[in-house]
Parts: C-alpha cells; sequence; structure tokens
C-alpha cells in the first residue's frame, strides 16, 4: 500500500499546548554557532506552528539574555509565547549542542549542560506547582485538541489531566524514567506514549504497560514500532536526502504524527484508522529525514516553508528529493565568547549531571 506524504496545513481550529523542557540550545556548527530556542517541549510547539498550529508552550524561564532569546525565535516560528513566564529565581535552561566529524566525514552531535569556556553548570529544566499551571490555564480561551509533554511535576501532570478532560489527545514523551507517582501518574494520563529504545531499554516491560491508546518506541537508524490496538508493527526509517546533523529528529517525528492524528482531538482516536496512523508515522519519519539535511534540531524551518516541504516529501519515499542549501552561518572568531557571554547572563543552579540531552 502506497502511504500519500501530502503536508496539509492544519485547521484553524487546531490547537496546541505544550509543557516540560524549553531551553535556549548553543549549537556549535562546523560553520560557527548559532543560538536557538530549543528542548523537547520547545521544538514540538514551534514545529506545529510552522505546519499551521495555533501552539502554546507552558514555561518558566529566567529574568536574562537567553530567556529573551528564546521568546523572540519562539515568536518568530509563530509560536504563541503567552504561557512562558519569567521567574527572576529560575535561570532559563542551556543545552549545548557540539557538531562532530569523524575521519570518515561522518557527521554526529553531543550534547553537554556545562559550559565549556568557564566550567559552569549551565542552569537545567525547574519543575513547576499546581497553581501556576492554573494560571496558565486560565490564559488559554479555548480547549486544547493536543497536549504534548515531556517532563513530569505536579504542575505539568495538571496541565495534562486538564487537557485530557476537555477532550484533547494527550502525548507523553519522558525524556527518562523514575518511578515517582508523578510519572505513574503520567502514563495514566497519557493517550500516546513515545519513548527511545535508546534511553529506556533497560527499563523492563516499559513498552509493555496497557494503558497508552498508542505506544511508539523509537529505534535509532532501525527506524520504530508502534503499538496499536493490541499489535506491534515495525517501520523502517527513511534515507535523509542529504546528511548533516540528527538533532532533533525525534521532535520533528512527534509533531508530524500530532498533525496528523491530533486535529480532532481526542475523539477522533475513536475513528483512527490503520491507513492514517500508517500516514502520520511516515509523515513524521519523512519530516525527521528532511530535517537531517540541515543544523541544529529544527534547521530546516530556516530555510523551508511548509508548502516547500510539502513539496520535497513528496519525493521522499526512496531517500530521493533535493534540499535547499542549509543558511550559511558566519563563523565566529571567538565561539567561546559567545557562549561565555549567554552563560554568564544566567544564575547558575546548584551543580547536577554534567551531560544532557534536549529532548
Amino acid at each position: 500500500m502506497r502511504i500519500d506524504l501530502r503536508l496539509d496545513k492544519a485547521r484553524r481550529s487546531s490547537l496546541a499546548v505544550g509543557a516540560g523542557f524549553v531551553a535556549l540550545d548553543v549549537i556549535r556548527g562546523h560553520k560557527g554557532d548559532k543560538l536557538a530556542a530549543g528542548g523537547t517541549c520547545g521544538n514540538v510547539m514551534a514545529i506545529l506552528a510552522w505546519l499551521g498550529w495555533h501552539s502554546v508552550p507552558i514555561a518558566r524561564l529566567g529574568e536574562d539574555t537567553p530567556a529573551r532569546i528564546v521568546r523572540a525565535d519562539l515568536e518568530s516560528a509563530g509560536v504563541d509565547t503567552s504561557g512562558v513566564t519569567a521567574n527572576a529565581s529560575t535561570p532559563t535552561p542551556i543545552v549545548i549542542q557540539w557538531t562532530v566529524v569523524n575521519h570518515a566525514g561522518k557527521h554526529s552531535h553531543r550534547f553537554t549542560t556545562s559550559c565549556p569556556a568557564c566550567g559552569q553548570w549551565l542552569p537545567r529544566f525547574r519543575s513547576f506547582a499546581r497553581v501556576e499551571a492554573t494560571q496558565a490555564i486560565q490564559k488559554i480561551n479555548s480547549s486544547p485538541t493536543v497536549f504534548f509533554f515531556d517532563r513530569v511535576c505536579s504542575g505539568i501532570n495538571a496541565l495534562a489531566r486538564w487537557a485530557r478532560d476537555v477532550g484533547a489527545i494527550v502525548m507523553f514523551e519522558p525524556s527518562g524514567h523514575n518511578n515517582d507517582m508523578h510519572f505513574r501518574e503520567a502514563i495514566e494520563l497519557c493517550h500516546i506514549l513515545k519513548f527511545s529504545h535508546e534511553r529506556l531499554r533497560h527499563v523492563r516491560g516499559f513498552a509493555d504497560n496497557p494503558h497508552p491508546s498508542i505506544v511508539i518506541q523509537t529505534l535509532g537508524a532501525e527506524g520504530l514500532r508502534i503499538r496499536w490496538r493490541g499489535k506491534w508493527t515495525h517501520f523502517n526509517s527513511l534515507a535523509a536526502p542529504r546528511f548533516v546533523d540528527s538533532a532533533g529528529a525525534g521532535d520533528w517525528c512527534s509533531a508530524g504524527l500530532l498533525h496528523v492524528v491530533g486535529q480532532d482531538g481526542a475523539k477522533g482516536l475513536k475513528a483512527l484508522r490503520k491507513p492514517k496512523i500508517e500516514n502520520a508515522i511516515r509523515i513524521g519519519q519523512a519530516l525527521s529525514a528532511i530535517n537531517c539535511g540541515f543544523e541544529g534540531a529544527r534547521g530546516a524551518m530556516s530555510v523551508l516553508t511548509r508548502h516547500s516541504a510539502a513539496k520535497i516529501l513528496q519525493k521522499l519515499e526512496g531517500g530521493e528529493g533535493t534540499l535547499p542549501s542549509p543558511v550559511n552561518v558566519s563563523t565566529n572568531s571567538n565561539n567561546n565568547a559567545l557562549i561565555y557571554h549567554v552563560c554568564r547572563s544566567s544564575k547558575q543552579p546548584e551543580k547536577s549531571d554534567r551531560l544532557g540531552r534536549t529532548g
């Protein structure tokens, strides 16, 4: 069966609300440094806005330079930042991405949450309370059709429960696993659970949780597998027409999936048929493949519109299709100075794990 890879614009009524990791990405590429809004939640909300959704992330950032950069970048992507609040006691999370090219010319990326210029630990995600969730809900004028979250705490779980109660599809994409009550509650609240085999393969039985309607396990270069109506189906990955950087691939896959299955909210799950869910997976994988041709978690958005991406998408099933050249980033002659400036503009939290991920 041929899968139609059309990429239509979202309906005007499509509202996505997200909560979790919103951060400043410092992308140290081979052509220079770039600053962009990032974090799994931040990326998914920005991609959905690019696809035509009204997109509202709920996040608490600092009163600092990184927060201003994050807010400005999200707004330039069409994101509604009314749910992004500033708090002087909570520095904006920062993640540094390094682009690495080995002797064979193969590109890969690494993430770090310590400053290479000064050695200090960079700010990380901080949870927020239920009262802040209630305040965020009061700012949203209509019921969401989709709610996406990638971190758990009392405030975020309260948002997920509210979204589920008003009829949204709730998608949970954990970055790690713990056995506390917030994590267990998040599993019960979500309709769609998506997780990485690489990060959560050590958790026995995690993929076989009976509750979520849809469970997606990503397998890196091997593609992914999805459990729907009690049966697992494997999807091979799509070949990228050009490979530069795989950062953000999972975020594009999540956004593409939600774009296809999420516009009717939770009621749409009842009418969901196999061809549509297969199309949703392939759209997500195809968007991931396209973004791999650009540097950064959302590099494709700096070059492509939804309309131009739709044309490429139709040629992509066999790994074909041409991509426009990446936007040139002028090399910063003093890369560490840029990172040091951003680092010092945030108040440093207590020491924590040195290595981290954006999503």
